[in-house]
Protein backbone atom coordinates (compact mmCIF):
# COMPACT_ATOMS: atom_id res chain seq x y z
CA UNK A 1 0.00 0.00 0.00
CA UNK A 2 2.75 2.45 0.97
CA UNK A 3 4.78 1.52 -2.11
CA UNK A 4 1.83 2.37 -4.39
CA UNK A 5 1.40 5.65 -2.50
CA UNK A 6 5.06 6.67 -2.85
CA UNK A 7 5.00 5.82 -6.55
CA UNK A 8 1.96 8.02 -7.22
CA UNK A 9 3.18 11.47 -8.28
CA UNK A 10 -0.13 13.25 -7.65
CA UNK A 11 -0.36 11.92 -4.10
CA UNK A 12 3.23 12.84 -3.29
CA UNK A 13 2.92 16.37 -4.72
CA UNK A 14 -0.29 17.07 -2.78
CA UNK A 15 1.15 15.57 0.40
CA UNK A 16 4.32 17.63 -0.01
CA UNK A 17 2.35 20.88 -0.30
CA UNK A 18 0.21 20.06 2.75
CA UNK A 19 3.26 19.02 4.78
CA UNK A 20 5.01 22.27 3.80
CA UNK A 21 1.99 24.32 4.94
CA UNK A 22 1.90 22.37 8.21
CA UNK A 23 5.63 22.94 8.82
CA UNK A 24 5.19 26.68 8.21
CA UNK A 25 2.38 26.67 10.79
CA UNK A 26 4.36 24.66 13.35
CA UNK A 27 7.34 26.99 13.01
CA UNK A 28 5.24 30.14 12.68
CA UNK A 29 7.62 32.24 14.85
CA UNK A 30 10.37 31.55 12.29
CA UNK A 31 8.37 32.19 9.12
CA UNK A 32 6.11 35.06 10.24
CA UNK A 33 7.70 38.43 9.38
CA UNK A 34 6.01 40.25 12.28
CA UNK A 35 4.21 39.69 15.56
CA UNK A 36 0.62 38.88 14.48
CA UNK A 37 -0.82 40.63 17.56
CA UNK A 38 1.30 43.77 17.44
CA UNK A 39 -0.92 46.73 16.54
CA UNK A 40 0.43 49.83 14.82
CA UNK A 41 -2.43 52.23 14.10
CA UNK A 42 -0.10 54.36 11.99
CA UNK A 43 -0.01 51.50 9.45
CA UNK A 44 -3.78 50.98 9.38
CA UNK A 45 -4.81 49.36 6.05
CA UNK A 46 -1.21 49.57 4.83
CA UNK A 47 -0.63 48.38 1.29
CA UNK A 48 1.56 45.33 0.61
CA UNK A 49 5.23 46.15 1.21
CA UNK A 50 8.46 44.55 2.39
CA UNK A 51 7.36 45.11 5.99
CA UNK A 52 3.80 43.87 5.40
CA UNK A 53 3.91 41.51 2.36
CA UNK A 54 0.10 41.14 2.27
CA UNK A 55 -0.75 44.49 3.82
CA UNK A 56 -2.13 45.31 7.26
CA UNK A 57 -5.56 45.21 8.92
CA UNK A 58 -7.57 47.97 10.62
CA UNK A 59 -5.24 47.87 13.63
CA UNK A 60 -2.06 47.86 11.60
CA UNK A 61 -1.35 44.16 12.20
CA UNK A 62 0.50 42.16 9.54
CA UNK A 63 -1.93 40.01 7.54
CA UNK A 64 0.72 37.53 6.43
CA UNK A 65 1.83 36.97 10.02
CA UNK A 66 -1.78 36.39 11.11
CA UNK A 67 -2.26 34.00 8.20
CA UNK A 68 0.84 31.98 9.12
CA UNK A 69 -0.01 31.86 12.82
CA UNK A 70 -3.58 30.92 11.88
CA UNK A 71 -2.38 27.64 10.37
CA UNK A 72 -1.90 26.15 13.84
CA UNK A 73 -5.46 26.47 15.18
CA UNK A 74 -7.13 25.94 11.79
CA UNK A 75 -5.33 22.74 10.79
CA UNK A 76 -4.61 21.63 14.35
CA UNK A 77 -8.23 21.72 15.49
CA UNK A 78 -9.37 20.09 12.23
CA UNK A 79 -6.83 17.29 12.71
CA UNK A 80 -7.90 16.84 16.34
CA UNK A 81 -11.53 16.66 15.19
CA UNK A 82 -10.68 13.98 12.64
CA UNK A 83 -8.66 11.95 15.15
CA UNK A 84 -11.56 11.91 17.60
CA UNK A 85 -14.06 11.14 14.87
CA UNK A 86 -11.96 8.31 13.44
CA UNK A 87 -11.26 6.78 16.85
CA UNK A 88 -14.93 6.54 17.82
CA UNK A 89 -16.10 5.69 14.29
CA UNK A 90 -13.54 2.89 13.95
CA UNK A 91 -14.36 1.38 17.33
CA UNK A 92 -18.13 1.42 16.78
CA UNK A 93 -17.94 0.42 13.11
CA UNK A 94 -15.64 -2.55 13.73
CA UNK A 95 -17.60 -3.82 16.74
CA UNK A 96 -20.88 -3.49 14.87
CA UNK A 97 -19.69 -4.97 11.58
CA UNK A 98 -17.66 -7.85 12.99
CA UNK A 99 -19.77 -9.11 15.89
CA UNK A 100 -23.19 -8.31 14.35
CA UNK A 101 -26.23 -9.59 16.30
CA UNK A 102 -27.42 -7.56 19.28
CA UNK A 103 -24.21 -5.52 19.34
CA UNK A 104 -24.89 -4.37 15.79
CA UNK A 105 -28.55 -3.63 16.53
CA UNK A 106 -27.87 -1.47 19.57
CA UNK A 107 -24.97 0.48 18.05
CA UNK A 108 -26.68 1.06 14.71
CA UNK A 109 -29.87 2.32 16.35
CA UNK A 110 -27.76 4.90 18.22
CA UNK A 111 -26.12 5.82 14.92
CA UNK A 112 -29.52 6.13 13.23
CA UNK A 113 -30.75 8.51 15.93
CA UNK A 114 -27.70 10.76 15.60
CA UNK A 115 -27.85 10.78 11.79
CA UNK A 116 -31.50 11.79 11.86
CA UNK A 117 -30.71 15.27 13.23
CA UNK A 118 -29.37 18.15 11.08
CA UNK A 119 -25.64 18.26 11.81
CA UNK A 120 -25.19 22.03 12.08
CA UNK A 121 -28.10 22.41 14.50
CA UNK A 122 -26.51 19.78 16.74
CA UNK A 123 -23.17 21.63 16.62
CA UNK A 124 -24.80 24.90 17.65
CA UNK A 125 -26.77 23.14 20.39
CA UNK A 126 -23.68 21.40 21.83
CA UNK A 127 -21.61 24.60 21.78
CA UNK A 128 -24.48 26.58 23.33
CA UNK A 129 -24.91 23.91 26.02
CA UNK A 130 -21.22 23.49 26.91
CA UNK A 131 -20.17 27.09 26.30
CA UNK A 132 -18.03 28.88 23.74
CA UNK A 133 -14.69 27.14 23.96
CA UNK A 134 -12.22 25.69 21.44
CA UNK A 135 -12.41 22.17 22.88
CA UNK A 136 -16.20 22.32 22.96
CA UNK A 137 -16.12 23.11 19.23
CA UNK A 138 -13.99 20.01 18.64
CA UNK A 139 -16.31 17.88 20.80
CA UNK A 140 -19.35 19.17 18.93
CA UNK A 141 -17.84 18.33 15.54
CA UNK A 142 -16.78 14.87 16.71
CA UNK A 143 -20.25 14.28 18.13
CA UNK A 144 -22.00 14.93 14.81
CA UNK A 145 -19.54 13.06 12.57
CA UNK A 146 -18.53 9.84 14.28
CA UNK A 147 -21.87 8.19 13.52
CA UNK A 148 -21.39 8.68 9.78
CA UNK A 149 -17.94 7.11 10.00
CA UNK A 150 -19.25 4.23 12.07
CA UNK A 151 -21.80 3.48 9.36
CA UNK A 152 -19.23 3.61 6.55
CA UNK A 153 -16.63 1.53 8.42
CA UNK A 154 -19.25 -1.04 9.41
CA UNK A 155 -20.09 -1.51 5.73
CA UNK A 156 -16.42 -2.11 4.88
CA UNK A 157 -15.95 -4.53 7.79
CA UNK A 158 -18.98 -6.57 6.71
CA UNK A 159 -17.54 -6.72 3.20
CA UNK A 160 -14.22 -8.14 4.39
CA UNK A 161 -15.32 -10.33 7.33
CA UNK A 162 -16.52 -13.10 5.00
CA UNK A 163 -13.53 -13.24 2.64
CA UNK A 164 -11.51 -16.47 2.48
CA UNK A 165 -8.47 -15.43 4.54
CA UNK A 166 -10.71 -14.23 7.41
CA UNK A 167 -12.79 -17.43 7.28
CA UNK A 168 -9.60 -19.51 7.32
CA UNK A 169 -8.30 -17.57 10.31
CA UNK A 170 -11.56 -18.27 12.13
CA UNK A 171 -11.45 -21.98 11.28
CA UNK A 172 -7.94 -22.50 12.64
CA UNK A 173 -8.99 -20.88 15.91
CA UNK A 174 -7.35 -17.46 15.85
CA UNK A 175 -8.71 -15.00 18.41
CA UNK A 176 -11.01 -12.17 17.39
CA UNK A 177 -8.40 -9.63 18.46
CA UNK A 178 -5.85 -11.25 16.12
CA UNK A 179 -8.29 -11.28 13.18
CA UNK A 180 -9.25 -7.65 13.74
CA UNK A 181 -5.64 -6.50 14.07
CA UNK A 182 -4.01 -8.59 11.35
CA UNK A 183 -6.78 -8.96 8.78
CA UNK A 184 -9.68 -6.50 9.02
CA UNK A 185 -7.85 -3.31 10.03
CA UNK A 186 -5.29 -3.57 7.18
CA UNK A 187 -8.11 -4.39 4.75
CA UNK A 188 -10.12 -1.25 5.54
CA UNK A 189 -7.13 1.05 6.14
CA UNK A 190 -6.91 2.42 2.58
CA UNK A 191 -10.61 3.25 2.28
CA UNK A 192 -10.64 4.78 5.76
CA UNK A 193 -7.61 6.95 4.90
CA UNK A 194 -9.40 8.24 1.81
CA UNK A 195 -12.50 9.12 3.83
CA UNK A 196 -10.42 10.89 6.47
CA UNK A 197 -8.47 12.98 3.94
CA UNK A 198 -11.66 14.03 2.16
CA UNK A 199 -13.28 14.98 5.45
CA UNK A 200 -10.35 17.09 6.65
CA UNK A 201 -11.72 19.76 4.31
CA UNK A 202 -15.12 19.45 6.00
CA UNK A 203 -13.49 19.81 9.43
CA UNK A 204 -11.56 22.92 8.38
CA UNK A 205 -14.71 24.56 7.00
CA UNK A 206 -16.68 23.70 10.14
CA UNK A 207 -14.00 25.04 12.50
CA UNK A 208 -13.64 28.21 10.42
CA UNK A 209 -17.41 28.67 10.18
CA UNK A 210 -17.86 28.48 13.94
CA UNK A 211 -14.99 30.93 14.45
CA UNK A 212 -16.53 33.25 11.86
CA UNK A 213 -19.80 33.15 13.80
CA UNK A 214 -17.98 33.93 17.04
CA UNK A 215 -18.48 30.43 18.49
CA UNK A 216 -15.01 29.01 17.87
CA UNK A 217 -11.53 30.45 18.27
CA UNK A 218 -11.76 33.79 20.03
CA UNK A 219 -9.79 37.00 19.49
CA UNK A 220 -6.99 37.84 19.62
CA UNK A 221 -5.83 34.33 18.60
CA UNK A 222 -5.17 34.35 14.84
CA UNK A 223 -7.38 31.83 13.04
CA UNK A 224 -8.63 31.94 9.47
CA UNK A 225 -12.35 31.91 10.31
CA UNK A 226 -11.82 34.50 13.04
CA UNK A 227 -9.89 36.64 10.54
CA UNK A 228 -12.90 36.55 8.22
CA UNK A 229 -15.14 37.57 11.10
CA UNK A 230 -12.80 40.45 11.92
CA UNK A 231 -12.80 41.64 8.30
CA UNK A 232 -16.49 41.40 7.43
CA UNK A 233 -17.35 44.89 8.66
CA UNK A 234 -14.59 46.59 6.68
CA UNK A 235 -14.63 44.56 3.47
CA UNK A 236 -15.36 47.62 1.34
CA UNK A 237 -12.47 49.54 2.94
CA UNK A 238 -9.86 46.77 2.86
CA UNK A 239 -10.99 43.76 0.78
CA UNK A 240 -7.55 42.14 1.07
CA UNK A 241 -8.22 41.51 4.77
CA UNK A 242 -11.04 39.09 3.88
CA UNK A 243 -9.62 37.78 0.60
CA UNK A 244 -6.40 36.52 2.21
CA UNK A 245 -7.90 34.10 4.79
CA UNK A 246 -10.74 33.20 2.41
CA UNK A 247 -8.32 32.08 -0.30
CA UNK A 248 -6.25 30.21 2.30
CA UNK A 249 -9.30 28.19 3.38
CA UNK A 250 -10.28 27.47 -0.23
CA UNK A 251 -6.72 26.39 -1.10
CA UNK A 252 -6.22 24.04 1.85
CA UNK A 253 -9.70 22.50 1.59
CA UNK A 254 -9.14 21.96 -2.15
CA UNK A 255 -5.79 20.32 -1.43
CA UNK A 256 -7.37 17.86 1.01
CA UNK A 257 -10.11 17.06 -1.50
CA UNK A 258 -7.50 16.46 -4.19
CA UNK A 259 -5.53 14.34 -1.72
CA UNK A 260 -8.58 12.16 -1.14
CA UNK A 261 -9.01 11.64 -4.87
CA UNK A 262 -5.36 10.80 -5.52
CA UNK A 263 -5.19 8.54 -2.45
CA UNK A 264 -8.18 6.63 -3.81
CA UNK A 265 -6.29 6.13 -7.08
CA UNK A 266 -2.94 5.41 -5.44
CA UNK A 267 -4.27 2.90 -2.93
CA UNK A 268 -6.69 1.14 -5.27
CA UNK A 269 -5.18 -2.33 -5.90
CA UNK A 270 -6.98 -2.49 -9.24
CA UNK A 271 -5.08 0.55 -10.53
CA UNK A 272 -2.08 -0.16 -12.68
CA UNK A 273 0.78 2.00 -11.49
Amino acid sequence: MLKRLFNHKGAMITLSILITISIIGIFAPVFAPNDPLKADIMNKFADPSWQYPLGADQLGRCLLSQLIWGIRPTLGLAALTMLGTMAIGLLVGILSGYFRGWVDEILMRIVDILLSFPSQIIVFAVVALLGINVMNVVLANVFIKWAWYARMIRTNVIKYRSVNFVNFSNVIGNKNSFILKKHLLPSIAAETAVLASLDMGWAIINISTLSFLGMGVQAPTPEWGAMLNDAKQIFSLNPMQMIVPGLAIVLVVSLFNILGDVLRDALDPKEVM
